[in-house]
C-alpha cells in the first residue's frame, strides 16, 4: 500500500538556509574588505603626508643650494682672474729669490770649476714658474777654460742647457760668460737617491 503524504501548507516549502549562508559570508567578506580599503586609504593618506613632507625639504634644500651656487657664480665673475694669475706669479718669484741660497750655488759653482778659471759674477733671473737662469762671467789663463767649464756643468744635474754668451781674448787670458739654467731641487733629489 501507498503511504499517503498530506501537504497541508498554503504554499510549498523552500529551504532558504543555503541562500542565507552564502548571503552572511558575501557580506563578511565585504566588510572584511572594506575594512581592508579603509586601512589602506588611510596608510596612503600617511605615508603620503610624511613623502610630501621629505620632498618639501628637498625642494628647500635644493632652492638653498641653487642660491648658494649663483652668490659663488657672481663672486667668481667679480674677481679679476687675470691680476689675480699676475699677483701669484710675481709672488711666486719673490719667494724663489728669498729662498734663494747663494752659498749653496758658489759651493756648486766652485765644485765645478777648474783651477784655471774664475768666476767675476754671477747675475741670477727668477722666472715666474720658479725657474732660475743664470748669466756667468769668468776669466781663463787657458783657452779652453770655457770647454771645461761647459761640459762640467752639462755633466752635473743642477745645471741644465749652458751655453756660451761671448768669448774674448784678454790680457792674460780670456774671458767669457755662459749661460744656463740652475736647478737647485735636482740636487736634493740626487742626494736623497744616494742615501737610499
Amino acid at each position: 500500500m501507498k503511504p499517503i503524504h498530506l501537504n497541508l501548507a498554503a504554499r510549498p516549502y523552500r529551504d532558504y538556509r543555503p541562500v542565507y549562508a552564502v548571503v552572511v559570508v558575501v557580506s563578511l567578506l565585504t566588510a572584511f574588505l572594506m575594512l581592508n580599503n579603509v586601512d589602506t586609504y588611510y596608510r596612503y593618506v600617511r605615508e603620503t603626508k610624511s613623502t610630501r613632507a621629505k620632498i618639501a625639504q628637498l625642494e628647500e634644500q635644493t632652492r638653498k643650494e641653487r642660491e648658494l651656487e649663483t652668490r659663488a657664480r657672481q663672486r667668481l665673475q667679480g674677481l679679476d682672474l687675470v691680476r689675480l694669475d699676475e699677483q701669484t706669479k710675481y709672488i711666486n718669484a719673490k719667494l724663489a729669490e728669498r729662498s734663494f741660497s747663494w752659498s749653496r750655488l758658489l759651493d756648486e759653482l766652485e765644485s765645478l770649476l777648474a783651477d784655471d778659471v774664475r768666476l767675476l759674477s754671477v747675475s741670477p733671473v727668477f722666472d715666474e714658474s720658479g725657474r732660475i737662469d743664470l748669466s756667468l762671467d769668468f776669466q781663463s789663463k787657458s783657452g779652453d777654460g770655457m770647454i771645461t767649464t761647459i761640459n762640467r756643468m752639462n755633466a752635473d744635474p743642477q745645471f741644465e742647457g749652458a751655453f756660451p754668451s761671448s768669448e774674448s781674448q784678454i790680457e792674460g787670458g780670456y774671458s767669457f760668460e755662459i749661460s744656463v739654467q740652475y736647478l737647485p731641487q735636482t740636487a736634493g733629489a740626487a742626494r736623497a737617491e744616494v742615501l737610499r
